[in-house]
């Protein structure tokens, strides 16, 4: 990412000009990480391979690199097809409107990120432990990042709740833009304490190679719930309802995560 932003400064050609650093940023990454593995592979890392042998793929590899990755995948896409349909739900109230939810969800996606980011962060260490068979030290570190998610989530809840028209006006100059960005933050930022369950569930049925989990919560969140919501609540309380279907589908799905989590702490994993 920071590396997208200084071709974009550099290059300075708009919209080409962002595409083209955006893939002269993933070239540099994809070179920087073949040199570490180099590095590493001459330093004798038994776990850092060169050989042509261990690039050949088999049945199972693909298997789990599929299994586990399409839940991954299924995210971004199934937040930018949830996003189509909020966008034209919104849309019917206005362009202010539409340019009022943009900035406040730019401003949301702040600890939406944080929180994935905590979760991807830890779900390897969740499956070193559940391959060590240390269920005692898995199940601490899952309830430890989940305790850390939601405290974030709250910080940004009271930030957004005290501070969220100041926040919109570092974006926006009218003032009735800034009041309605202020308002449907207040609303969506409601889900970010939740995002720390939401999210390490995600996280740790993906790393315990149980696909269909981890890809039952993501789209039940991004398209099974959500969009039936922003329907439903579109009908009884308009605007209101569409902003509100985030934080409202968050909280059902909250529900469903905890339960699928205890019943497989119960299933005898831990």
């Amino acid at each position: 990412m920071v590396l997208d932003y200084v071709f974009i400064v550099i290059l300075g050609w708009g919209t080409a000009g962002a595409a083209l650093a955006t893939s002269l940023g993933f070239v540099c990454a994809a070179i920087y990480y073949i040199v570490c593995m180099i590095c590493e592979w001459h330093k004798g890392n038994q776990l850092t391979s060169l050989s042509p042998k261990h690039f050949l793929p088999n049945t199972a590899m693909v298997h789990n690199v599929v299994s586990i990755g399409i839940p991954g995948a299924l995210i971004t896409v199934l937040m930018s097809v949830s996003n189509i349909a909020l966008n034209n739900y919104i849309g019917i109230y206005g362009s202010n409107a539409v340019a009022a939810y943009g900035i406040a969800y730019k401003l949301d996606m702040v600890p939406i990120l944080l929180s994935v980011g905590l979760a991807q962060g830890v779900a390897p260490l969740v499956g070193y432990c559940n391959g060590g068979n240390e269920k005692k030290r898995m199940s601490d570190m899952v309830k430890c990042t989940v305790l850390y998610g939601v405290l974030m989530g709250t910080a940004f809840t009271v930030a957004f709740m005290f501070f969220g028209k100041p926040l919109a006006a570092i974006f926006l100059q009218d003032t009735d833009l800034i009041e309605q960005t202020g308002y449907f933050l207040k609303i969506l930022c409601l889900s970010a304490p939740m995002l720390g369950i939401i999210n390490m569930m995600t996280s740790y049925f993906q790393a315990l190679g149980k696909a269909i989990k981890s890809l039952t919560i993501t789209v039940l969140r991004n398209a099974a719930l959500f969009i039936p919501g922003v329907i439903i609540l579109n009908y009884i309380w308009k605007l209101n309802g569409v902003i509100a279907a985030q934080p409202v589908v968050e909280t059902i799905l909250t529900g469903i995560c905890i339960f699928m989590y205890v019943n497989d702490v119960k299933s005898g994993n831990h």
